[in-house]
Formats: structure tokens, sequence, C-alpha cells
């Protein structure tokens, strides 16, 4: 079909071009005027997601159906306004757990402080449990939201494709008719030209339309797109919440082990930390009476430059307790008088990121052989960049061997396993050809052997903040 058939009719159509392609008798103009009206004043052409209902008029107009979808649409929002403000509530008391975990555990090292911060932990952990619920129940909502503004997008674009059609339907039927009938049935030259300029308001009407359904044509695929984002959302909240689950059994079984030794008394936690603390020290001369014999010197091009920056931050809040190198903690804590790595604040349960894109070499846990006395549940990733990097004494490890990753990308959450006073995050950073994953045999203790990242040169350990972003 086409609005401009007079152009292409035969020579008694151009004799008479002063009037107008076409003309349609006043009853059609009247019919397609009476729709395009309608349609405009229930549509507000101003936003592809809501009908306007800005007076007593059009609301009056609204059919049943159209009424109680605008109620269901009003019921949404209000729901959705409860979940946000339920969930503010519930991350105000997530960060008063923190900060309670964080005067806490600057106090002494006793095993009141120790249980309260279990307890602490377990509180804060449960409450999270709970905000990630309330994110599952909002991120539902939002889909219900979406897709029932979708479902409304698409109605008003079946009305403006029917009130086009309609429109060019009565244009073709008057293109049919000759210059004879049109000038017999109207009488008058007048009545001719007011045709003409009728038939130029209704063209001008189409064009409006069109560009109406192209409004309505770009909000329908962003909010399509708006979809696909929230139930990817949907996903992560789902698998965060099993993760949590897991972080908060791996505190109340701590906290069990914990009073099951002690029996609760302050003299045996005492005997159990001297413990602990003595086993670490003896693996930790082993470690480096193993290291003291090696003799391979990497070659400085095997070694990224110093201050490059190509490591993000694995934490989105950093807190550094123990820098890299021969510190006062280092002296006092390893053999060898320096701290291979990097340690960070992290409460349990903080997500840990890919610092680079890699692959994952290997994941383990020394405590199954040796506890208490290395790094408990470690990650290894060997990045695209010639750096190799090392995390320890996580509670749940979310990567397995083989596993390529990108920056950003969640490899497990922060926890208290292996030698720690505490939960946090310890990161060693290797110079790629200078590590390998091998077996340890330690007398500390006998008959077992300890599956562990081990570098293979002299120089391969390389201090963490050289590679990363300035705080």
């Amino acid at each position: 079909m086409t609005l401009l058939h007079i152009s292409d009719k035969n020579e008694r159509t151009k004799r008479i071009n002063i009037f107008a392609p076409v003309f349609l008798s006043a009853a059609a103009f009247s019919c397609i005027f009476t729709i395009s009206q309608t349609f405009a004043e229930t549509t507000d052409t101003s936003s592809a997601e809501s009908v306007s209902t800005s007076t007593t008029e059009q609301v009056v107009e609204m059919s049943p159906e159209e009424l109680a979808a605008q109620a269901e649409a009003e019921a949404l929002r209000d729901k959705i306004s409860q979940k946000n403000s339920e969930l503010d509530t519930l991350k105000k008391q997530i960060d008063t757990y923190e900060k309670e975990l964080n005067f806490t555990r600057s106090q002494s090292k006793t095993l009141q402080n120790t249980v309260k911060s279990l307890d602490l932990d377990r509180q804060k952990m449960s409450t999270s449990i709970k905000l990630t619920q309330k994110q599952l129940e909002t991120s539902s909502l939002n889909l219900s939201q979406l897709n029932s503004g979708i479902a409304d997008t698409e109605s008003k674009m079946a009305l403006v494709n029917n009130s086009i059609a309609e429109i060019l339907r009565n244009i073709d039927r008057t293109d049919s008719k000759s210059i004879v009938e049109t000038v017999l049935a109207s009488g008058k030259l007048s009545e001719i030209m007011d045709e003409g300029m009728q038939l130029t308001q209704l063209r001008e009407n189409v064009r409006e339309h069109m560009n109406e359904l192209k409004s309505y044509q770009n909000s329908l695929k962003a909010q399509k797109t708006k979809v696909e984002s929230e139930k990817k959302k949907l996903t992560s909240y789902q698998a965060t919440l099993s993760d949590k689950k897991s972080v908060l059994d791996s505190a109340k079984k701590e906290k069990a082990d914990l009073l099951a030794i002690t029996k609760n008394r302050e003299s045996d936690y005492q005997k159990i930390l001297n413990a602990n603390k003595k086993k670490q020290e003896e693996f930790e001369k082993e470690l480096f009476d193993y290291e003291a014999k090696l003799t391979r010197q990497l070659d400085k091009k095997f070694i990224p430059s110093a201050g490059t920056k190509i490591l993000s931050w694995p934490l989105d809040k950093v807190i550094i307790t123990q820098h890299f190198g021969k510190t006062k903690d280092a002296a006092r804590l390893y053999a060898s008088g320096t701290h291979n790595g990097l340690d960070m604040s992290a409460n349990r349960g903080t997500p840990v990121k890919s610092p680079a894109r890699g692959q994952v070499v290997a994941t383990g846990d020394t405590d199954l052989s040796c506890p208490k006395a290395s790094y408990g549940k470690w990650v290894l990733i060997r990045h695209d960049n010639g750096l190799t990097t090392l995390f320890g004494h996580f509670d749940v490890i979310k990567v397995g061997s083989g596993q390529n990753v990108e920056t950003g990308d969640l490899i497990g959450y922060s926890g208290n396993t292996g030698y720690s006073t505490g939960p946090h995050v310890h990161l060693t950073v290797f110079a790629s050809n200078g590590v390998q994953v091998g077996s340890f045999k330690s007398t500390t203790c006998p008959g077992k052997a300890l599956t562990m990242p081990l570098p293979t040169a002299k120089n391969a350990y390389l201090d963490p903040e050289a590679y990363l972003p300035d705080r």
C-alpha cells in the first residue's frame, strides 16, 4: 500500500494537483480523526512506561481492566519501596556488627573476646543472609514490574499500529475515487479544498504515530535489557545465599570446636593459642630452610617491572594490617624475618576477587594435613601479565583448578583457616616463572606432607603493593 497513489495515477489526476494528491470524504475523516484523538488522550506520548491519569475524566474513561492493571502496578511499587527500606535497615545492622567486630578483635586475645567475635560473626552472617533473601525478593518484584511494563508497552504499540492501519485503509479507499466523483460529491470548490487540508492533517497524524511507535520500540528494548540484567542479579543472589550459609556454618563449627577443646576455660584457651603459635613458628622455620636451599635466581626479564600497577585490589575495602618484606611484625613472627605477602583486614565472609585475568593453577587446604600451621584454604592464580597470586585463609573457595577468571571475578570468601589470629586475607605475589605447587614434608606435623605453592627461585617473592593501584 502507498500513501501517494495519486502521484502515479493517470492524466486526470495531474490536472488538479492544487488540491493535494488524494481526498477523503468528511465522514471518513471524522471516523479516523476521532480514533487518533481518542488514542492521543488515553496514551502518554512523553513516556512509554505509564498511562497518564492526570485528570478525573481520563480515569473515568479507563476500562475496568485498565483500572485493575493500574492498581496492581501501584501495589507493586509500594512493595518494592517497602523492600528497599528493609534492605537499608539490614545494611545498617551489618555495619553495626562490623564495627563491634573490629573493636572486639582489637582487644586482648582472650577466650571471652574470641567467643564474642564468633558470636558477632554468626549474627552478622545471619543478618547478611536475611539481606540476600530480601534482595532476592526485591529482584523478583522488579522482574514482575518490568514484565508488566513490557506488556503495557506492547499493548500501546498494538493500539498505535491499529490507528495507523485504519488511517492508511481510509486513504487507500479515497485514492480509488475519481476527480469527477469528488467534485460531484462536494459540489463546492471550498469543500474540496477543506478535504485536502484534512488529508494533510491525517498525514501529520500518521507521522506522529510513527514517531510514537519508534519511542515505544526503544522503550521496549530498554525494558527487555533490564529484564536480562535483573535475571542475572537473581541468579547471583541465589548463589550468594548458598555461599553465606556455608560461611555461617564455618563460624558455628569454629565456636563449637573451640568450646569443646577449651571446655570454656581461659587457661586451656591460652595453651591452645601458644601451641598454635609454636606450630606456626616451627613450620615457618622449615619453610625458611627449604627456601634457603634454593640456588636459582630468576632472570629479570621474567619479572614484571615494579610500579606498573597491573593488579587490582582483591577487596572492595582495603585495610592493610601487615606489609611485605622486613617489618616489625615480620621480624617478630617469621623465622626468615620477612613477610612474604600482604595481609588485609577482612571480616569473615568478605568476597575476595581475582586481581587480574588468568587461570586458577590449583586450590588446596593445608589444615587437612597440618592444622593451624600455614595458609589454610588457599587459591593460586597464574595471570596473563607474568605474575601469579596466592590467597590464603579462605572459609569458602569458589573456583577450581583450570578455571579461567577475569579481573573482579569472585574466587572465595575470607575466613580464619590456617594459622590466623583472626579472619583476614593473605596475598602473596610471585613471578610466574618462580613458583609451583609441590608437596612439603613437615616435621611439625610428623608423617604429613603439605601440598601448597612453593617458590622455585630465590627472588620469586614480589612486593604486592608494587603492582597494585595507589589507595
